[in-house]
């Protein structure tokens, strides 16, 4: 819930940006780019959501596997010295076209999920909105959809800086 609260932040301060930058803009920016970023907002936490369900369906069923890489943790330093001369390499080998036809098979269900294919119909009917009373502006409305996915990748940084300096 924590990390949630954060990214909520980041998107917010990114939206006050682009709220300013629609101010200096005028027009239809400050329409078009609200809609946006409200769409995609919408789709990011369908998407979450459709995600989460599926995990945790999987794990109240018992059915994700243990960690591979358990023992290249810092924390376990317990390991036999045969087992840190293993390379990865090999199984990293193993994975390939029909492990991930396997995943595809799997997560299908949240990739489709009701939620996920609602938020892109309001997307689509925003779109239809904005052109019918001749109000759209495509920059402003791309400004607006990227400030949902420029926000999680920025936050990355701070988040993590944030965390090491905890750490420590």
């Amino acid at each position: 819930m924590k990390t949630t609260s954060r990214l909520l932040r980041f998107y917010l301060m990114g939206d006050v940006l682009v709220i300013l930058l629609s101010l200096v803009q005028g027009g239809d920016w400050l329409l078009n780019t609200q809609i946006a970023f409200a769409c995609s907002l919408l789709i990011t936490m369908a998407s979450f959501r459709s995600y989460h369900t599926f995990v945790q369906r999987r794990v109240d069923a018992g059915l994700i596997p243990n960690d591979k890489f358990d023992k290249y943790y810092e924390d376990d330093k317990e390991d036999d010295e045969d087992d840190e001369k293993e390379s990865v390499a090999p199984r990293v080998s193993k994975i390939g076209f029909k492990q991930s036809f396997q995943n595809l098979a799997l997560s299908y269900k949240s990739a489709l999920s009701l939620y996920r294919i609602l938020s892109y119909g309001v997307l689509f009917l925003a779109v239809l909105f904005l052109i019918r009373h001749d109000n759209l502006d495509a920059m402003a409305f791309f400004v607006g959809l990227s400030v949902v996915p420029l926000s999680s990748f920025l936050s990355v940084f701070f988040v993590k800086k944030g965390l090491n300096e905890t750490n420590e």
